[in-house]
């Protein structure tokens, strides 16, 4: 709920009265700006009247302070309609540092990265850090956490949060909505316990996001019968088309690994886009971050598509806030509105000049005490809970070559494909390598073993406890013994991303914030993330982002083939299979 936010922009707007009246001077003007107006789709020239932190007025105005904008681009601060925080491997003050010097002023997370290791404790820490930072933070309460039904027996969570939590949360200063509901099979078959929380969203009349790979036909009926009201999972003209046909809000995801703007972009040409975001869905690495930026890139990225510029705005402006309710405060430039306004030297090309957050220039901004991690977080430096391994908890035996079945990686997708091939064990010549997911937070010893092509390793092993969205340790490699020492090495500096070879370190990061994000600077983050990308290159692995593309392996929610603590998962089927038939 955010009611007191609300009440504390309307007692400002009213208390601002006299200055759109002309009366009063406003604290500060943007002259002669060209207004990017996302109300009426237009852009023409007009100053920007701030007072208290919220626009006052649009038209001629003196200020105390005046800014000529003259040539300048006043454009809403961008919202980002799904992200995951944590999946930047940045603490939220290290993230707000990186995206709002951009024009990122506000996104609407889902924190079932950190949920879904720490519980409620870890999405309040998200909450309660981004307090001390510029970026607006509004959270949706996760629905999966974990993300497949316990019943099912598909993974080993660390963390449940049933329905009784959902109402709960929902009662929370900062949360908005319900989150993904990736147990879309769960929806269809009307399983009890997802229909509960989602009964609690539609009782609260909140925004309830969705979550639908590749999801058709009567089953995508039945899916949006149950309330559920967006997806960002199309990657496809027709998908998204269909999403769109039905009602639903289709988030548009260009991340660091799955783009998808290249085959919606002739859709969002031809229809009528006011139920179309872009998003980035989380999916941006820290080195992205630094060098190409978070939200902006994706506009640019839409601009490169053919879109128009104003509606690419719209799409990350007044659409997310109309979305999530947020509109009474966010999303345009109009009186009454929060002042986050980014001017920008170029439209298209989103170059920014000066960003404005709260009426206030950034560079005006005192800077923010630091965060205090330990404080703050909890589990800090503890979340690896494992019982050390060897190399003979990897092994798959088989005396001759039999039909197996095999995840395969596709290459710019969260999806993955059922292969089958006739094999005894880790064949490094045809890249088929071994893989493994150890539970991590009960010392159970569970341990799913499975076969995965395509990440071309020649050498070594590398293991990360990333692994969506339970974040059980995943490790690929191509022998048991770097496997065994990759894994025992990440419990030593408490969570992270080690990269081996011979049983000896090439490279790591730590990463002591819930196994998932560093208490380091964007640029030493960004730093050890290119360091480890270049060994794994020397090391054979070619993918653009293989880190993040082995996270989202141990994810049972899409589609084909995927693998837990407790073995390989045939997403649509529900279950885990045999490694051989």
């Amino acid at each position: 709920m955010i009611i007191k936010r609300k009440m504390k922009v309307w007692t400002e707007a009213k208390d601002s009265i006299n200055i759109a009246l002309g009366k009063q001077k406003p604290d500060l003007v943007l002259k002669n700006a060209n207004l990017v107006n996302v109300c009426s789709g237009e852009i023409y020239e007009t100053d920007i009247a701030i007072a208290k932190g919220i626009v006052a007025g649009l038209g001629r105005y003196e200020g105390r302070k005046e800014i000529d904008a003259r040539g300048n681009y006043a454009v809403p601060g961008l919202i980002d309609g799904h992200t995951h925080i944590e999946m930047s491997m940045l603490s939220v003050s290290e993230f707000a540092r990186a995206v709002v010097p951009r024009g990122t002023t506000a996104v609407v997370a889902d924190p079932h990265e950190i949920a879904n290791v720490s519980g409620v404790e870890g999405i309040k820490s998200i909450l309660e850090e981004a307090k001390v930072t510029l970026l607006k933070v509004f959270c949706m309460a996760p629905s999966c956490v974990p993300s497949t039904d316990p019943s099912l027996g598909l993974e080993t969570p660390g963390v449940r949060i049933e329905h009784e939590g959902i109402k709960k949360l929902m009662q929370m200063e900062g949360i908005i909505g319900l989150a993904e509901v990736m147990n879309y099979g769960g929806v269809i078959a009307k399983e009890e316990e997802v229909w509960k929380k989602i009964e609690v969203a539609i009782k609260l009349k909140t925004p309830i996001d969705g979550h639908a790979p590749l999801l058709s036909g009567r089953e995508l009926n039945a899916y949006v019968l149950s309330g559920v009201g967006s997806d960002h999972e199309s990657v496809s003209y027709d998908e998204a088309l269909e999403k769109l046909r039905l009602g639903m809000r289709v988030m548009v995801r260009e991340g660091s690994v799955a783009k998808n703007l290249k085959n919606i972009a002739p859709l969002l040409k031809s229809v009528d886009t006011r139920n179309c975001m872009l998003v980035t869905d989380g999916d941006r690495t820290p080195l992205n971050l630094k060098d190409e930026g978070y939200l902006d890139h994706v506009f640019r990225r839409a601009v490169e598509e053919g879109i128009d510029p104003v509606k690419a705005v719209q799409m990350c402006t007044i659409n997310p806030a109309q979305w999530f309710k947020l509109d009474y405060f966010l999303g345009c430039i109009s009186p009454g509105k929060v002042a986050d306004i980014v001017l920008l030297k170029n439209l298209a090309r989103f170059e920014v000049e000066k960003v404005v957050v709260n009426g206030t220039i950034l560079t005006d901004l005192a800077p923010r005490t630091e965060y205090n991690y330990e404080y703050n977080y909890p589990e800090y430096g503890e979340s690896i809970k494992i019982k050390r391994v060897k190399s003979e908890d990897f092994g798959i035996w088989s005396e001759r070559e039999r039909k197996a079945r095999i995840i395969g990686l596709i290459e710019g997708e969260l999806l993955t494909e059922e292969l089958v091939a006739e094999i005894s064990g880790i064949d490094i010549a045809r890249d088929i390598l071994k893989i493994a997911v150890v539970e991590r937070h009960h010392y159970s010893g569970n341990i799913g073993l499975g076969f995965v092509k395509g990440f071309g390793l020649k050498t070594g092993a590398v293991a990360s406890s990333i692994a969506h969205d339970s974040h059980n340790i995943v490790v690929i490699g191509t022998n048991e013994e770097d496997m065994a020492f990759a894994c025992n090495r990440l419990k030593e500096i408490g969570g992270g991303i080690v990269l081996c070879s011979g049983c000896g370190v090439k490279s790591e990061l730590e990463l002591p914030i819930a196994g998932l994000m560093s208490d380091k600077k964007l640029d030493y983050v960004a730093r050890k993330q290119k360091e480890m990308e270049d060994k794994i290159s020397e090391m054979g692995c070619e993918l653009r982002v293989p880190f993040i593309t082995m996270s989202f392996l141990a994810l049972p929610v899409i589609p084909e083939l995927k693998i837990t603590d407790k073995g390989l998962v045939d997403v649509e089927k529900r279950k885990v299979v045999d490694i051989f038939l």
